[in-house]
């Protein structure tokens, strides 16, 4: 494998001692843990193999954050400057954290999810005239088109909005 041009790290003093802070501590998320590590290693002149092995990351992980610490350094440094350190802390970890991902919209509103989960709630021998004494998964659905709460939906969807919501009802 050809070995590229790694992303140069700089990290001043206060930086540093966050982010030493950050690998000693016992309570921070794994992942937090990991990438500040990385920074800290680039920063000691590993090469993305050696940070990547040391670190359990791929090359290729490693150089992501190793970039994204070096495209961010001159915010950092301004907020060094001109904010309290607790304030640096909480921009180092909000770098080091995952991006929020775009996602797929939610396909039912809020409103349309409490109504189906109020189905599963319901007794359906009385409030749908359904002679069962229990509802299903695909009878909640089959409720919700019928009262028109929504034009389709899975059965997966139901069980989703169920689990989400703890309802006794999921159990059933």
């Amino acid at each position: 494998m050809m070995p590229g041009k790694a992303a140069k790290i700089q990290v001043t003093e206060r930086q540093f001692e966050i982010l030493e802070e950050i690998v000693a501590s016992r309570t921070a998320a794994v992942r937090l843990v990991q990438r500040a590590k990385v920074v800290l290693l680039a920063f000691a002149k590993h090469n993305n193999e050696e940070v990547g092995e040391i670190v359990g990351l791929n090359p290729q992980q490693a150089s992501v954050w190793r970039k994204r610490w070096r495209d961010d350094w001159q915010r950092l440094i301004s907020i060094e400057c001109n904010e309290s350190r607790s304030v640096l802390k909480n921009e180092i970890e909000t770098l080091l954290a995952d991006k929020p991902r775009k996602g797929r919209a939610s396909k039912f509103t809020s409103e349309q999810q409490a109504a189906i989960v109020a189905i599963a709630c319901e007794n359906p021998d009385e409030d749908s005239d359904r002679p069962i004494a229990q509802f299903t998964v695909r009878e909640i659905a089959d409720e919700a088109v019928k009262r028109e709460i929504v034009p389709s939906i899975s059965r997966t969807a139901v069980w989703s909005f169920l689990k989400s919501h703890r309802c006794s009802a999921a159990s059933k």
